[in-house]
């Protein structure tokens, strides 16, 4: 038979403690009914023997009841069971025979003896415990007939019960054996439900779709490894000690609340997709009821838009790039003959200081569009689209010579690193494009201000919002810029100057965004200007 299962080993321990509780009880309420008043078969034939063997068979029980609790071999092992049942059918023999044998009913008793034996051991050995059970009674009877005068011809009852103990043993091992299947297969299922949950489980901790179960008061029952980073910078998930149940019992932020609330009343309504703060995130919410009905705990989906915002960001780029390549042509041929006509007119001997200061308005802002032009242009004539993660520290070393080889205005760049390891994942020919930027504007801003073209480089990794951030400070020695412009410091076309396009800083900020970066402004301690590059963190950014 195959190994017995837990749940089963505790079904048969339970049958031994109520068996070991008979064992003591049989013989105890034999001994009482015998010594009560009234004509009774009890120990008629040796009410001697039937002392002794009651007080006996009780003892036992009671050794038995102290000795199975600890012992644990003692349902294990099939040897101790057989030898402990074969002392019950010796023992109810002997009260039987001193009772006068099967004339006083007692044989009955090894019925359940026998039964007990079935459940508590299988195969052979519960047929030999029938085998015994029945030779003793025949035994017994046989002793009787050949030792008193006159006995009463029992040997056909004997006979009829030994064939019920035979099948009363059979049926019990067949009854014992489907309820062992049945435990098996119902084993077999719980197994295969726990494990089945540890894989559902596993699928959703590990989906990038944030998934969050709501009750009716908007308390937050559970959530995935996904949601609890969304809702990071919105919940106390810290004060967790337990990460898995970081979240659990708080109430849904506000903001998607209200978006719930909103579904509640029209479920065809199309929730609005929520900014969360320090992030950069933009998270689209889905619901559905976990069960039909309205009072039902509520699934809330959490798309993080990163994804999709950064295609269409690139998308954008590109679709610009193409529209500007698709119009260069028809722009720069009346713009260069405007510009070639203006040179022209600019070298005859008959203008006046009013009218060369017109064509050099002329020239100054053919040269302006033809560099919108090409600022654009350049955001999307990168052929490698595909982030790989660098290293800033050795990056930044190898573009700050190239940078200084080629650009005059350039008399120091300090650059600090900590960790020295910092990594990021970004687009390298974009990373570029942002620092060449970035850079011209740094070192003019600063030799217009000291008379010197310095900049100060520094990288680290920033804890914003419970992440680990990689970040880019530049910092240059200009005078800043005023609150007024700052407000507008991004918008395409805004410039502070009369030479400027205006698209540089919409340009980058455009590019950081598309590879899941923030480009922020800020003034330092010292009130120096500082731009800053908050890159995703390199281990999470979806490609």
């Amino acid at each position: 038979m195959p190994e017995r299962t837990a749940q089963y080993s505790g079904q048969i321990y339970n049958v031994s403690v109520v068996y070991n509780i008979y064992r003591v009880v049989l013989p105890l309420v034999l001994l009482v009914t015998s010594i009560s008043p009234g004509s009774t078969l009890l120990g008629d034939l040796n009410p001697t023997l039937f002392v002794q063997a009651c007080a006996a068979y009780a003892i036992f029980g009671v050794v038995i009841i102290f000795v199975a609790p600890t012992g644990s071999r003692y349902i294990s092992s099939a040897h101790i069971l057989t030898g402990s049942l074969l002392v019950d059918i010796f023992a109810i023999t002997l009260i039987n025979y001193s009772s006068g044998g099967m004339i006083s009913g007692l044989g009955l008793l090894l019925l359940v003896t026998i039964a007990s034996g079935g459940i508590l051991i299988q195969g052979r050995i519960s047929t030999f415990l029938a085998a015994v059970a029945a030779l003793a009674l025949i035994y017994s009877e046989l002793y009787l007939a050949l030792s008193i005068d006159n006995p009463r011809n029992q040997f056909i009852q004997t006979g009829i019960l030994g064939a019920l103990l035979f099948a009363t043993s059979l049926y019990i091992q067949g009854l014992t054996n489907r309820i062992y299947r049945a435990t098996l297969l119902a084993d077999k299922q719980a197994e295969d439900i726990v494990d089945l949950e540890k894989l559902n489980n596993e699928i959703i901790q590990r989906m990038r779709t944030g998934v969050v179960v709501v009750n009716a008061e908007y308390n937050i029952v559970s959530l995935n490894s996904a949601a609890r980073s969304i809702l990071l910078p919105l919940l106390d998930l810290k004060s967790h000690a337990d990460e898995n149940s970081a979240g659990h019992g708080q109430t849904l932020p506000a903001a998607f609340a209200e978006q719930l609330q909103f579904w509640k009343i029209n479920p065809k309504r199309q929730p609005q997709p929520i900014s969360i703060p320090n992030t950069g995130r933009q998270v689209q919410l889905n619901f559905a009821f976990l069960n039909p009905g309205s009072n039902s705990d509520i699934l809330v989906f959490l798309e993080d838009n990163r994804q999709i915002v950064q295609r269409v960001r690139q998308m954008k780029l590109a679709s610009l790039g193409r529209l500007t390549a698709s119009i260069a042509h028809e722009v720069r041929n009346p713009l260069g003959a405007i510009s070639h006509a203006s040179q022209l007119l600019g070298e005859s001997d008959n203008l006046n200081d009013s009218d060369k200061r017109m064509i050099e308005i002329i020239l100054n802002h053919c040269n302006r569009v033809n560099i919108i032009i090409e600022e654009v242009l350049d955001a999307s004539r990168h052929d490698d689209t595909t982030a790989k993660i660098i290293v800033l520290k050795d990056w930044l070393k190898t573009f700050i010579e190239n940078y200084r080889a080629t650009h005059e205005l350039c008399d120091e760049i300090e650059l600090t690193t900590n960790p020295p390891e910092t990594k990021v994942n970004i687009i390298e020919g974009q990373l570029e494009q942002i620092l060449n930027n970035l850079f011209d504007n740094g070192l003019r801003y600063s030799s217009k201000e000291t008379g010197r073209a310095t900049l100060k480089i520094e990288v680290g990794i920033d804890n914003k919002a419970g992440d680990e951030l990689p970040f880019l400070h530049i910092i240059d020695n200009g005078v800043g810029i005023d609150e007024e412009a700052e407000a507008q410091l991004f918008e395409p076309f805004h410039t502070t100057e009369s030479s400027g396009t205006g698209l540089g800083l919409y340009i980058s900020k455009e590019l950081c965004e598309a590879n899941q970066s923030q480009l922020v402004y800020s003034r330092t301690t010292d009130g120096k200007s500082c731009f800053s590059i908050y890159f995703g963190n390199p281990d999470r950014v979806i490609a």
